[in-house]
């Protein structure tokens, strides 16, 4: 699979390979009481290496057919975060999710909104997406900063909207539309 990397000199940005099964599973266990306030409970998958790596073809395949595109932020060749567009689609919509985690110990780096932006920018160029979704719960204020910088729009607010550690939490809803799309 020809895959995508985005490279800063703060920032590596690319789809996983193989082999990135422990550095996924490392990530996850390093920072599950974190993200778990933000995640779907967690099975015991997100944890096992294994589980990961033979996730990864997966992964790759989604990449190829244009149904997902998942990228890891590497930094000293381990992962520290993520950053997933998902549930990809064509005519007539041209849209996907925007979903991302970042682990606590790089918080308040900017690190996420450098990823973010090449990821959007990959998503509108190269997979000619018109509209990119990302919602937040109300009390992740950072994560609605982070959008607001990136130019998202709020655009709503959805009641029970995901089942978020075993609890159905609000969302604000928003997205960002590009500017530049093409028929």
């Amino acid at each position: 699979m020809r895959g995508v990397e985005f490279r800063s000199e703060r920032l590596l940005v690319r789809t996983p390979i193989r082999g990135d099964g422990a550095r996924y599973a490392r990530y996850y266990v390093r920072n599950r009481e974190f993200l778990q306030a933000f995640s779907p409970t967690f099975d015991a998958g997100m944890f096992s290496a294994s589980e990961w790596e033979a996730s990864i073809p997966i992964i790759q395949q989604h990449f190829v057919n244009g149904s997902a595109a998942r990228f890891v932020l590497v930094e000293d060749d381990d992962i520290i975060g993520v950053a997933n567009l998902t549930q990809m689609t064509r005519s007539p919509s041209h849209s996907a999710i925007l979903g991302y985690t970042l682990s606590e110990q790089h918080q308040g780096r900017g690190l996420m909104g450098l990823a973010l932006t090449d990821v959007v920018q990959w998503a509108f160029q190269m997979r000619n997406l018109h509209r990119i979704s990302a919602n937040y719960m109300p009390r992740n204020e950072r994560s609605g900063r982070l959008l607001r910088r990136l130019g998202f729009q709020v655009e709503g607010y959805a009641r029970d909207y995901l089942l978020i550690n075993g609890v159905w939490e609000d969302h604000v809803l928003s997205a960002l539309a590009n500017p530049d799309w093409k028929v």
